[in-house]
């Protein structure tokens, strides 16, 4: 005799199973895993398109930096290959750190079929914390071969001195 039941099952992979209401759980953790792990970004290319364009402009970017520490001094390096100085902008803004500019395509591209576009061209903008308070006097920044490069002076820390107390 067939025994029934009353359990529902499923059918993967060719093999039925008991069927679980937590599968779909589980498998939508792991795709908001996943999804967290990825790049927040689309396209190829040295600097991703994170913004949408800004209007009469090809697209804007983020350029790709670094920030370490070198002795007493904040370091930021930015990749800007093919920019001159009048291109560029360095700012303080609210204890931010603003790199912003524009990347000038040559010339008009008149043909109407790309078979591979890599190169980038656009307004840029990125903006960056400073873990510090700063003055914008104490702020270089050179570019030099395609690389910008910001130093901070980090305050100096001042150690607290015991105030005494005379005692009556």
């Amino acid at each position: 005799m067939v025994e029934q039941t009353l359990t529902p099952a499923t059918k993967t992979n060719g093999m039925v199973s008991r069927w679980d209401p937590f599968a779909m759980l589980e498998t939508l953790q792991h795709e908001m895993e996943n999804l967290w792990h990825r790049p927040f970004f689309y396209g190829a290319g040295p600097w991703p398109a994170f913004f949408p364009p800004l209007k009469g402009s090809g697209m804007t970017f983020a350029p790709r930096t670094d920030v370490y520490e070198k002795g007493d001094v904040l370091v930021f390096k930015a990749e800007m290959p093919g920019l001159k100085k009048e291109d560029v902008s360095v700012e303080l803004y609210d204890g931010d750190l603003v790199i912003k500019g524009e990347a000038k395509a040559e010339k008009p591209v008149t043909e109407t079929a790309y078979y591979r576009m890599e190169r980038t061209y656009g307004s840029f903008y990125r903006r960056i914390p400073i873990p510090f308070e700063v003055k914008p006097e104490q702020i270089t920044a050179t570019l030099t071969d395609g690389v910008l490069e910001i130093q901070i002076p980090k305050p100096v820390a001042t150690k607290p001195e015991a105030t005494k107390i005379p005692v009556a």
